[in-house]
């Protein structure tokens, strides 16, 4: 998992972990951030690189047409179209290229897949009375998503998040990664404490680590 170390070091890791523990001693809740690199599917972006490298490099020869489609530079092509056929694999790897073949709508739907199935991976639907939490974040796509379970739906309206959310997306798109997780698992917190306070009965229920996948 180095790749998380471009955006979290390991003590504010630690330090996310050390404020979802001080949060849940006060609440029977539970909160999960998770962080992945992707949630997009981007196995086409090769091919496609593929077809429009190739095109724009016809489009380009047309006016040495003569020249390069006679013996011996013929030969060439082959080896060209290989050679594309790698190179778009490997700017495929990046980023910035995910993103724009990657449309903004297929990003939130895929987005909000991945963190419904991180809600499940992780067992937050499986605490006691419904009280968990997924704070969600792909890395890739910039994007957070915050998915409660039944039991706190049933007294706060989805609208409850989207406070949230906004200052915690402020502060990824300012690079504030760790600060952002704070802000978002104390603004859940709070929530939960006014809500499902902690009880003798209440235990910790699911890890109070980040996970990273």
């Amino acid at each position: 998992m180095a790749w998380i170390n471009k955006y979290l070091s390991d003590k504010e890791i630690a330090q996310i972990s050390e404020t979802i523990h001080v949060v849940e001693e006060h609440t029977d809740g539970e909160i999960v951030p998770v962080i992945v690199k992707s949630s997009s599917s981007v196995g086409h972006i090769p091919m496609t690189l593929t077809l429009l490298l190739l095109l724009i490099l016809v489009i380009a020869e047309l006016p040495f047409a003569d020249l390069l489609w006679t013996t011996p530079w013929v030969y060439v092509w082959p080896f060209l179209v290989v050679a594309v056929y790698y190179l778009s694999f490997a700017l495929a790897r990046i980023h910035f290229i995910q993103k724009i073949f990657v449309p903004e709508k297929d990003e939130l739907s895929q987005v909000h897949q991945r963190a419904q199935l991180e809600f499940y991976l992780n067992k937050i639907n499986r605490t006691q009375k419904g009280t968990g939490i997924l704070i969600f974040v792909s890395v890739m796509e910039r994007k957070a998503v915050i998915l409660a379970d039944e039991g706190i739906n049933s007294k706060l309206p989805p609208e409850t998040w989207n406070n949230v959310l906004a200052k915690f997306s402020e502060q990824l798109h300012s690079g504030n990664w760790a600060e952002g997780f704070t802000v978002a698992i104390e603004a859940c917190g709070k929530h939960l404490h006014e809500h499902f306070p902690h009880t003798d009965g209440g235990h910790n229920q699911l890890k109070n680590n980040l996970v990273i996948r």
